[in-house]
């Protein structure tokens, strides 16, 4: 079972924002079935695979690296994605090149580091942790394979509405299927797509659903949904020159949020469902740290997990 952890940039020099919180997992989790993948640029490779060698169960990765053997017909041949569209692989790697491009500001990283989460979920399962997720607590510890699309939520009761609608003016395999997004902010989205008022939809109810955490089983349905509404929409972004500016990172805070509201609520076979039981109910320690009790992970707030 794999877990996956991500720094998108030089190593910081407070470290639990980068690697501490994978070293207390890969302590944790010595001896079990359980392999840990450090995600990073390539330039960074050789530095955190020195930082993890002590750790037999923690392997380095380079994202430009893999993204690029992604794409060859022998890696597509042999592990090639469920779906039928293979756009996922080109439309990550233009999102990271803009991400590290001269006039992207350093801190859209983190909107980067949304959409490879997204990636990671669909292509390769598991766990994706933000880089302040880590075990807390005694006992027996064991992280059960995901069944299902999931995340964290802070609270039980509903108290987001989220519209569900398709966008009925785009073409092709972007316009296909449904997507969600904040209700009252719908439209700030549209609108940064060039698109217009959102089109009219059916309004739902969610619990506060969080991103710093994601579970799924490879090729789900959920994660293909969440990885499809994020790249359409930044693909409409790109094309209308709004991935830089003013509003740009609040739409991108609405969008991984609404992106991951769809995965949530698809079944096994694509359908609809109530999002509750895929959510891992928290408690919000009030002091910067959130536990998973599930789990037995806490999240600590440490600052972006890109810089």
């Amino acid at each position: 079972m794999d877990v996956h952890y991500t720094w998108i940039g030089p190593p910081p020099a407070d470290r639990n924002r980068d690697i501490n919180g994978a070293k207390a997992l890969a302590a944790r989790c010595a001896g079990q079935s359980v392999k840990i993948y450090f995600w990073c640029l390539d330039a960074q490779v050789a530095t955190y695979e020195r930082d993890f060698a002590a750790h037999k169960n923690v392997t380095v990765r380079g994202m430009q690296a893999f993204l690029k053997t992604a794409g060859t017909k022998s890696y597509r041949w042999y592990y090639w994605y469920q779906e039928s569209d293979d756009w996922a692989v080109a439309a990550m790697k233009d999102i990271l090149d803009w991400g590290l491009a001269n006039g992207t500001p350093a801190s859209y990283r983190a909107f980067v580091k949304d959409a490879w989460s997204l990636f990671l979920m669909y292509t390769w399962g598991g766990y994706v942790l933000d880089a302040g997720v880590g075990p807390h607590g005694g006992g027996a510890f064991v992280l059960p394979e995901p069944t299902a699309f999931m995340a964290p939520s802070l609270t039980r009761d509903d108290a987001l509405s989220i519209r569900r609608f398709q966008f009925s003016r785009l073409a092709g395999w972007q316009a296909q299927g449904d997507v969600t997004l904040n209700d009252s902010r719908a439209d700030e989205v549209c609108e940064a797509m060039h698109y217009g008022a959102a089109d009219e939809g059916d309004a739902e109810m969610c619990p506060q659903l969080e991103v710093w955490m994601l579970g799924s089983p490879r090729y789900s349905k959920g994660a293909w949904a969440a990885l499809k509404q994020y790249c359409v929409v930044w693909k409409e972004m790109q094309q209308n020159n709004e991935l830089v500016s003013v509003t740009a990172p609040q739409v991108f805070r609405y969008l991984i949020a609404g992106s991951v509201y769809n995965g949530l609520t698809r079944t096994a076979k694509g359908a609809v469902q109530a999002p509750h039981g895929s959510f891992w109910y928290c408690t919000d320690n009030k002091d910067g740290t959130v536990d998973v009790p599930d789990l037995k992970l806490r999240k600590t707030y440490h600052g972006s997990s890109a810089h």
